[in-house]
């Protein structure tokens, strides 16, 4: 034994029989209990808040690809749809349907079209960017549920 660690050694030897010896011991044994639970409390705490920080970022995740796809999808959807309209119409769709100025037919022919063809766009888009988010994860995205049972 070198003398640092013979010095500690007779140091805590020392220090056990003062603390013994002043009547002690059940209090000295009592931090280290609680210092031990202590200890366990923060690895156990730890965990949780890297699982919740985990989850957490996993929502944002989907938030982010799941609204970004369907906002894509409704953007493309509404130029398609004006191409169409273009073409089929020989002028520009209505840019306010609600306008005064704007004929009524005109006006519903382009917010049923609209309404319906990016919906319809905007849920394709959310349901494909589940699929692969389940074919990376192996998990439905947060929020989504299985309730085919």
């Amino acid at each position: 034994m070198d003398q640092s660690t013979s010095a500690q050694s007779l140091s805590g030897a020392t220090g056990a029989r003062r603390a013994n010896l002043n009547g002690l011991a059940p209090h000295v044994a009592a931090v280290e209990a609680a210092r031990a639970r202590l200890g366990r409390d923060l690895d156990t705490l730890d965990t949780e808040v890297r699982a919740q920080m985990g989850h957490t970022a996993e929502k944002t995740a989907w938030k982010v690809l799941g609204t970004g796809g369907a906002i894509v999808a409704g953007i493309l959807t509404r130029k398609m749809l004006m191409a169409g309209w273009r073409k089929t119409k020989h002028s520009d769709p209505p840019t306010n349907p609600a306008d005064r100025e704007t004929d009524w037919v005109e006006a519903l022919t382009w917010t049923v079209a609209t309404s319906i063809a990016v919906g319809i766009a905007r849920l394709i888009a959310t349901r494909g960017a589940a699929g692969a988010w389940e074919k990376f994860t192996g998990a439905l995205p947060p929020g989504l549920q299985d309730v085919s049972a």
